[in-house]
């Protein structure tokens, strides 16, 4: 049984999970969507990360349970509410059906579990309360509740930060969300109700109000999977300050390690800068479908394109400067089509195989040899592109052979089946084939070729390419896909 392997955030150590049947259940926790607009690109270069992870651990025979949060009370939930005039559940759940349509179109399964953060309230309440008694968390004047820094000395751990240069104790303290790097300072755990809250409070125990954004990771991860956890995923842009006042208050309430890895995928550039309205890169998903003409499979497939911990850039050119600056090709994405459509191509044809010769075991050895080396790269720190780079070799050394006959076919479509568990990108969408205008124009097409009317083929085939169908011809077949 191959073990994986994943470099650990926290000891910046590659590290080795313990084997499947030794481990028992693998416990993961992904951090969720904020429920307030739509997920931009970078968001969905994390979830797609956490599929992959999620894929690799079930295909190399781990028995796991992944649990991912969807927050919907927040600074942001709470100010896009109040400004639509309708209550926070109505607005936070339309997000979120989005966001689940989302992650069909891009075949991410569904983690186990998706507790919203505001159907555990009483857990946060419960944990608030576990660390006063700590001694860890104090209430301030307004009745908010934070946690004390001090109180932690294993702060900054996870993110290299010097806890000699930290603040606490200096009676500094943030009541945001979100926060940069200059204000480590004690951070809110409750949040005393104001009116900028508008009809959004919880009367308990700690006073009317709401839980801060931090608390609620802590609190659903515990109360799903317990005290400790195998495997926490999120974005580098989360290591600080979420992940480690997630890491502060868990461990500070439990005694116990809150997670034993830590997994943080890079950023997701675009036309090589880092996402900014300003700059007119900031994409959402239903953007790219919209303004490319993307299938979740082709955004899929470009957001594989670099290994988890290193950023990747996805290649826009643009027209215009200022304000009249537009994209008008989305450069990776067309790439990623037409990876796609050369693997959609060898798919076909090894389906179409008859009664050809039998390649031989030298053949069969080599096919072996591409596939575990496939395997090996996913369970090497899901080394996705080096699995990619094995996939093409596949190809190229199959469509070398003079030819193959339905079983050697069929072998070869089965580690393509087996491989596309964890890339989720070798099945075709569905098709319902072509209407009649496209077949009189395929059919016209092959029979152009045949005529060696290369003129009229280019022709056709333009125009197909414009209807969104792609066409090719290898050793005397012809075949169409579905741009």
């Amino acid at each position: 049984m191959t073990v994986l392997q994943l470099r650990n955030t926290l000891t910046r150590e590659k590290e080795s999970l313990p084997a499947p049947a030794e481990a028992g259940q693998v416990k993961l926790y992904t951090c969720g969507p904020t429920v307030y607009n739509h997920v931009h690109i970078g968001n969905w270069r994390a979830f797609v990360f956490y599929d992959v992870l999620h894929r690799a651990l079930r295909w190399l025979g781990y028995d796991l349970r992944h649990v991912m949060n969807l927050t919907d009370v927040d600074d942001k939930t709470i100010r896009g509410s109040i400004a639509e005039g309708v209550p926070l559940r109505e607005f936070t759940q339309r997000y979120t059906d989005f966001f689940l349509e989302d992650l069909d179109a891009l075949r991410i399964r569904h983690p186990h579990d998706m507790p919203r953060a505001t159907d555990a309230v009483d857990a946060m309440v419960s944990l608030v309360e576990t660390l006063i008694d700590k001694g860890v968390a104090y209430k301030s004047d307004d009745g908010s509740v934070y946690f004390k820094i001090s109180g932690f000395p294993g702060y900054g751990k996870l993110s290299g930060l010097d806890a000699r240069e930290l603040k606490a104790g200096a009676g500094g303290r943030v009541a945001a969300d979100e926060y940069d790097k200059e204000n480590v300072t004690d951070f809110a755990l409750w949040k005393a109700w104001s009116e900028e809250d508008g009809d959004v409070f919880w009367e308990t125990s700690l006073g009317k109000g709401r839980p801060g954004w931090h608390l609620e990771c802590s609190a659903l991860a515990m109360e799903h999977l317990g005290n400790t956890i195998d495997i926490h995923a999120g974005g580098i842009d989360l290591m600080f300050p979420h992940h480690e006042n997630e890491i502060a208050q868990s461990e500070a309430a439990t005694g116990e390690t809150f997670s034993r890895i830590w997994v943080h995928n890079e950023h997701l550039m675009v036309g090589g800068k880092k996402m900014s309205k300003s700059l007119k890169n900031f994409f959402t998903f239903r953007q790219l479908v919209e303004l490319a003409g993307a299938t979740g499979r082709e955004v899929r497939y470009a957001l594989l394109n670099a290994h988890y911990s290193k950023k990747l850039n996805l290649q826009v050119t643009y027209e215009g400067e200022g304000e009249e600056r537009h994209p008008v090709r989305f450069d990776s994405l067309l790439a990623a089509r037409e990876a796609l459509h050369r693997l959609d191509g060898f798919r076909a044809a090894l389906e179409r195989a008859g009664e050809g010769p039998d390649p031989g075991d030298a053949a069969r050895a080599q096919l072996q040899e591409l596939h575990a080396a496939m395997r090996s790269a996913i369970a090497d720190d899901l080394n996705v592109p080096a699995a990619l780079g094995k996939l093409f070799e596949l190809v190229k050394e199959v469509n070398k052979l003079e030819g193959y006959d339905q079983a050697f076919a069929g072998e070869v479509l089965a580690v393509l089946q087996d491989v596309d568990e964890v890339l989720a990108v070798l099945e075709p969408e569905a098709d319902a084939g072509l209407d009649a205008d496209e077949q009189q124009l395929f059919e016209g097409w092959v029979a152009a070729r045949e005529a060696k009317d290369w003129a009229r083929a280019d022709a056709l085939r333009d125009q197909l390419q414009e209807r969104g169908i792609g066409v090719q011809a290898r050793k005397g077949e012809s075949t169409w896909t579905r741009l």
